[in-house]
C-alpha cells in the first residue's frame, strides 16, 4: 500500500525502517524544526533525519489547514495515514483524505488513557496492565474504532523509557498486522465504550515535585512515570537531587521519621527516606550537576547520616 508516516519523536523512528520494508512510503509529515539546546540552535525532529537518510520525501507544515499543504498530500495519493507520536491533533479534511484508513498507534488499552501522556499516567496510577492500540482515527481524540490491541504487564521496576520501549517492540509488528488487514479488506473496527474512557493529559515540571508526605507506593510510581522527564526532584539542604529509582518499603517495623527524614542507610543499596506510610528506598539519583549515580555511592561520599531530611520543592 501507499502509505504517509506521520511522527516526530525518536520513538517513532523504530515504525519507519519496518513499515518502509512492507509498503511504499510515499511520503512523511513531521513537526517543523525547532530550537534546541541551550545555544538554541535549529534542530530537525528526528523522524526527518532519519527519513531524509531513506531518502523519502518530507512535509514540516505549521498549518495542517494550509492549501499548499492539503494539495501535496493529495498529490502522494495515499491508500493509508499511519501516526505514530506526530504531536498534532489532524482536523477532519486529512483524516477523511486516505483512499482506505487513517491510522493511530497509541500506548493504552483503549478507551483507558486517552491522550498525550498514557505511559506516564498508567505509571503514576499504578496500573498494573497497559497495552497497544492501534485505532481508526476519530475527530474526537483517541476516540476511533479498535482495530488490533495487544496488552502487556507493567512490571515493578518498569519507568517511562523501559515501558515505552517494550510497548514499541509490541507496537511495530501490530500495526504490520493492522495494515495486513486493512490491505486484505478484512478489517472490522471495534467500537470504543466511551463510557468508560478515562483520560491521559501531558505532565508538566510540577508533577515531578515529590511531596515527602504522600504514601510511599505513591511517591514510587511518581518516579517511575517522571523518568526521564521532568524528572522526580526535592532539595537535600542546598542541593537540587532528582531521584531516578526507588522501591517502597512497607515492613511494619519500619523505623518512624518525619517526612523526607532518612531513617536508615543501606550501604549496598541506598538509603530510606520516610513517607505517610511506609518508606521509599532510595537507589540512584542525580545531584545537580553531576550524573546520575548509584544512591549508595552518593551517600557515602556525601556523607549522609540518619536523621537528615529531604525538603520538597516549592511550585
Amino acid at each position: 500500500m501507499r502509505v504517509v508516516f506521520w511522527g516526530t519523536p525518536r520513538l517513532a523512528i523504530q515504525y519507519l525502517s519496518p513499515l518502509a520494508d512492507r509498503h511504499k512510503i510515499v511520503g512523511v509529515v513531521t513537526q517543523p524544526d525547532r530550537p534546541k539546546g541551550r545555544h538554541h540552535k535549529l534542530s530537525a525532529p528526528p523522524v526527518k533525519e532519519e527519513a531524509v537518510k531513506l531518502g523519502l520525501p518530507v512535509l514540516q507544515p505549521e498549518d495542517l489547514r494550509g492549501c499548499e499543504f492539503q494539495e501535496q498530500l493529495r498529490q502522494w495519493a495515499a491508500d493509508v495515514f499511519v501516526v505514530v507520536a506526530y504531536g498534532r491533533i489532524l482536523p477532519p479534511s486529512i483524516i477523511e483524505m486516505p483512499k482506505q484508513a487513517a491510522v493511530n498507534v497509541h500506548y493504552s488499552l483503549l478507551p483507558q488513557l486517552r491522550g498525550a501522556a498514557p505511559v506516564q499516567r498508567a505509571l503514576l496510577q499504578g496500573l498494573t496492565e497497559t497495552g497497544v492500540t492501534v485505532q481508526n482515527i476519530a475527530r474526537e481524540l483517541d476516540a476511533g474504532d479498535i482495530i488490533l490491541q495487544r496488552s502487556i504487564p507493567i512490571e515493578p521496576d518498569d519507568n517511562t523509557a523501559t515501558l515505552t520501549q517494550r510497548l514499541t517492540e509490541v507496537g511495530v509488528p501490530l500495526l504490520l498486522e493492522a495494515l495486513e488487514l486493512i490491505a486484505s479488506g478484512e478489517v472490522t473496527g471495534r467500537p470504543q465504550d466511551h463510557a468508560a474512557a478515562t483520560y491521559a493529559p501531558p505532565l508538566s515540571k510540577e508533577d515531578g515535585n515529590i511531596d515527602w508526605c504522600r504514601p510511599a507506593q505513591d511517591i514510587v510510581n511518581q518516579i517511575r512515570a517522571c523518568y526521564p522527564w521532568p524528572g522526580s526532584v526535592c532539595w537535600l539542604g542546598d542541593q537540587r537531587i532528582k531521584i531516578t529509582s526507588a522501591r517502597p518499603i512497607t515492613q511494619t517495623d519500619l523505623e518512624e521519621g518525619d517526612c523526607g527524614q532518612i531513617t536508615e542507610i543501606r550501604p549496598e543499596e541506598g538509603f530510606v527516606v520516610q513517607a505517610k506510610p511506609g518508606g521509599v528506598l532510595v537507589t540512584r539519583l542525580q545531584a545537580a550537576g553531576r550524573r546520575e549515580m548509584p544512591a549508595a555511592d552518593f551517600a557515602r561520599g556525601a556523607r549522609l547520616n540518619k536523621g537528615a531530611r529531604f525538603e520538597s520543592v516549592d511550585v
